[in-house]
């Protein structure tokens, strides 16, 4: 399972959006999503 696999299925536990949780920590949602695209985060 790759790390942006379970951001994505502890959101789904937490009922927050994915870009919900990049707000959260002070991301935009796009920067975010293309990080866990590369697998940067």
């Amino acid at each position: 399972m790759t790390t942006a696999e379970m951001i994505k299925e502890l959101c789904e536990q937490m009922n927050i959006s994915v870009s919900e949780l990049a707000r959260r920590i002070g991301q935009t949602p796009q920067n975010f999503n293309k990080k866990l695209q590369r697998e940067t985060v």
